[in-house]
Formats: C-alpha cells, sequence, structure tokens
C-alpha cells in the first residue's frame, strides 16, 4: 500500500483540519506518526494507555470491545476521515476499546502533546476538533437508541447501506442499477454489528434474498432494490 500524504488526501474535507490551510498542512504533518496496517492488524488494544488521537486516512478499521471469555463485540466500523480512540489527559487514562484493521489501512497518530501543542497554534482547528468529537458522540448515541427501538431487520438494511456509501462499485447510487458492496466481514460480525445472533444475521440476510431486495455471490452483497431496503432501513417496513 503506497502512503498517502495530507495534501494528497481525498478525505480531508471531511476532517477537522478541513480549513487548515494547504501552507500550514506541514505543521500538522510534522505532530504525526504515519503507520500502514494490514487487514487484521490491531491499531491498539482496550486497557491501553490513552497517548492521543487516530485519524483514519485510508481503508476501514473495526472498533470492538472483548468480555472476560474473548469473545468480541463489535462497536463500529470506522471509514476514512474518522477519529479513533480517546484523547486521555492523565497517564492513568486508558483505551476504551481495541481497534483493528479489517483492510489495508493508513492512520496518523497524534500523540497527546503534540496534539496540544498544534491545537494552541490553531485555534480554529481546535474547534473543528470539537465538533467532530461532538457529532461522533451523537451518532453512538443515534446507535444506541437503534439498538433499543429498531427492529432488526431494519437495522440490518441500514447497515448494509452504511457499508454500500463507501464499497459500491456505481458511482451513481440513484440510477436503480444492481450495486455490488464488497464484505470484508464475516457472518459473525455483521451480527455483532447489529446486536443480533450469527444464526439471525443469516435469517435477516436470507429474508431480503427472498424479497429480493439483495443478492448474495461471492464477490459479496448486490444490492437489487435500493429504494424498498432504504425504505426497511428509515421506517423499519415496505410500505411507508
Amino acid at each position: 500500500m503506497r502512503r498517502i500524504s495530507c495534501q494528497q488526501c481525498t478525505v480531508r474535507a471531511h476532517t477537522y483540519i478541513a480549513d487548515l490551510p494547504v501552507e500550514e498542512l506541514g505543521d500538522f504533518q510534522t505532530c504525526t506518526v504515519t503507520g500502514l496496517y494490514k487487514p487484521r492488524q490491531v491499531v491498539f488494544h482496550e486497557g491501553t494507555p490513552a497517548g492521543g488521537l487516530y485519524v483514519l486516512c485510508h481503508g476501514n478499521v473495526k472498533l470492538y470491545q472483548s468480555d472476560r471469555f474473548g469473545r468480541e463485540f463489535i462497536l463500529d466500523i470506522a471509514t476514512p476521515g474518522t477519529i479513533l480512540g480517546e484523547l486521555g489527559l492523565a497517564d492513568e487514562d486508558t483505551y476504551s476499546a481495541s481497534a483493528e484493521a479489517l483492510t489495508e489501512a493508513q492512520l496518523s497518530f497524534l500523540p497527546r502533546e503534540r496534539l496540544v501543542k498544534f491545537l494552541e497554534r490553531h485555534p480554529k482547528t481546535s474547534m473543528q476538533l470539537i465538533a467532530t468529537l461532538s457529532r461522533a458522540l451523537a451518532a453512538t448515541r443515534r446507535k444506541a437508541g437503534e439498538l433499543a427501538l429498531k427492529r432488526a431487520d431494519a437495522r440490518l438494511a441500514d447497515l448494509l447501506l452504511r457499508l454500500g456509501d463507501g464499497a459500491c462499485d456505481d458511482a451513481d447510487a440513484n440510477d436503480g442499477a444492481p450495486r455490488l458492496i464488497r464484505l470484508t466481514y464475516s457472518r459473525r460480525e455483521l451480527a455483532d454489528m447489529i446486536g443480533v445472533s450469527t444464526e439471525t444475521a443469516i435469517r435477516l440476510l436470507a429474508k431480503l434474498k427472498r424479497n429480493r431486495m439483495i443478492a448474495i455471490e461471492d464477490e459479496g452483497i448486490v444490492v437489487l432494490d435500493l429504494e424498498r431496503l432504504t425504505r426497511l432501513a428509515h421506517y423499519g417496513n415496505l410500505t411507508a
């Protein structure tokens, strides 16, 4: 995988450094430590010291927690532009979850001391960081509400739509043509993401297939009826 610079990054406009002038990107880059990760390589472990933030530049990363039996519970699938981890202000602060690359990925790590000094020099960027973290908190609360209030098939439809946003073959999402979502996740991982058992996730996928909303192929999942899948995700039924 080729390393991508901030100047070449296609998602920079959607990150908290979007308003940082191009001539000042070098200041940001001197604060970061860039790492390239292979699929299934762990970025950081739950319970280890939270020494800084990570920014996902390329690829997908799984955020998860583990119980005492070693079972994993997936919290989210991070896409490019996402901030990972927590900014611990004390040495005893630790990461609340683990992060593992699902695909080839590039991440920029911002150590706490460097990040604080950078934000002092760029107060506008610090406000953008606060806004980004606030949106992430809102998304977490929204997901918790969906787990409590949405039906499982609606949660699965919503997950497929979100995964498809970054993994569809067709550039035009509104042309009505079938869309192939190339998945790198197991049935178990899909189940964890919507809070059901693996068996239930398999039954729900079969239900969507019977209703001709999706097809399941070796390459991944093909969205056959985007409109109906969207209605299911948003309204919990197919007639709204």
